[in-house]
């Protein structure tokens, strides 16, 4: 795991870690699904239709469906255990809300996809046929999470 993650969002995973439980991997990321930007009225509604594309794969009820959207402005966190995938929410860097979480055998593959735009993107592949398009600032971050998850395919 990179150092600099854990020493800033380490904490905030105690609470939510069963014993036994290893933190592997800590990711800041922006999911892909519900970015529309800051802009108002039609524009926004526009901004939000185009990020949808792509942004889920698989219908209501899906591990992806499932997977966090519409978040205010914070740190969202994937984290992974040697049991979980986990997913943070913090404004504050003092606590952290769960706001999902699957079995890590659930992610059959972590795909980086092309860069065409300031964020890298990837995917997260589940084992019901689902994915969910996922943003972050770096592509080692994505290169760090294949590496715990296994099954890295690059687009």
């Amino acid at each position: 795991m990179p150092e600099p993650q854990l020493k800033k969002f380490g904490h905030l995973t105690a609470a939510y870690l069963v014993p036994g439980e290893t933190l592997l991997d800590i990711a800041n990321v922006q999911p892909l699904r519900g970015i529309g930007g800051g802009s108002l009225g039609l524009t926004q509604v526009v901004g939000s239709a185009i990020a949808e594309i792509g942004a889920v794969k698989g219908g209501k009820g899906t591990i992806a469906d499932g997977f966090p959207h519409d978040l205010p402005i914070g740190y969202k966190l994937i984290c992974v255990t040697d049991k979980r995938v986990l997913f943070l929410y913090t404004a504050t860097l003092k606590t952290a809300q769960l706001l999902w979480e699957a079995p890590r055998s659930s992610v059959i593959e972590v795909e980086r996809r092309p860069r065409r735009q300031l964020m890298a993107k990837f995917r997260l592949h589940f084992q019901d046929g689902s994915a969910v398009s996922i943003l972050t600032m770096r592509r080692g971050t994505i290169d760090s999470l294949a590496g715990v998850l296994g099954g890295r395919r690059q687009s």
